[in-house]
């Protein structure tokens, strides 16, 4: 006689094989987690340490007390040469022009009177004294040679600047007012060749130093009057010459 075979019977417990996947997978997240979160306080010490003692050795960080981080997993403290908070910004009030840009000024007040009063402009401030050219004065609209009839006011004040050996940034400037012709695509080109102009004049008629002189255009963008108006555009369309009796070459103020 054949004996019966006995009928297979479903594995219900199946599910356990996911389950312990899915809770090793689990496990293993947090670990990372709780991996990455720690940090090595005693390798943060050791950097915090050193760039302070570089920040102190060149002068940015003041010599301060000791400070420590403390390690929260084993409750000691790794001291640290310096306390890591940001230094405070000390805001210095604005520099008074110095006794050699009074002198310089006077000196080219003296020389341009009253007469040029519409054609040439003086200030002084913490870059220096400046002597703004008019372009009605020295250029005529949309050129980038210096008028003959100007040149010998150019002279005398290439010559009252010449006593002084600081530096001169030429630097020209224009009103919104666009351009577009063979010889000045914008503003950009105008604004640069009227201060190269001028810079050549210095140097090729007046025999200055070259190293002394720079010459920048800057378009429209540092106006000094009001483009909406006729007198305001007539203030932006000129040209500096700032000598830099302070010592500083930076960009102009705004």
């Amino acid at each position: 006689m054949r004996k019966k075979r006995h009928e297979e019977h479903a594995n219900h417990e199946r599910w356990l094989v996911s389950y312990a996947d899915f809770i090793t997978l689990l496990f293993a997240f947090f670990v990372v987690m709780f991996a990455i979160s720690q940090v090595d306080a005693q390798k943060l010490g050791r950097f915090v340490e050193s760039v302070n003692v570089a920040f102190e050795l060149k002068g940015v960080f003041p010599d301060t007390s000791s400070h420590a981080i403390r390690d929260t997993n084993s409750g000691t403290s790794i001291g640290v040469g310096a306390n890591i908070a940001p230094p405070r910004v000390n805001v210095l009030p604005p520099k008074a022009p110095s006794k050699r840009s009074q002198r310089l000024q006077k000196s080219v007040e003296g020389l341009l009177g009253t007469a040029l009063a519409d054609k040439v402009r003086l200030r002084m401030d913490t870059r220096g004294v400046t002597v703004s050219l008019s372009e009605a004065g020295f250029f005529d609209t949309g050129s980038a040679v210096v008028r003959a009839d100007s040149l010998a006011t150019l002279r005398e004040i290439g010559e009252a600047l010449k006593e002084d050996d600081s530096p001169i940034a030429v630097e020209g400037h224009t009103d919104n007012v666009p351009i577009h012709t063979a010889a000045f695509p914008s503003n950009w080109e105008l604004a640069t060749a009227r201060a190269t102009a001028i810079v050549r004049y210095m140097i090729d008629e007046m025999h200055y130093d070259p190293a002394r002189l720079s010459a920048t255009g800057f378009a429209e963008f540092r106006p000094a009057g009001d483009n909406t108006t006729a007198e305001g555009r007539g203030l932006n369309r000129r040209v500096d010459l700032v000598v830099l009796t302070e010592g500083s070459e930076g960009p102009p103020p705004r």
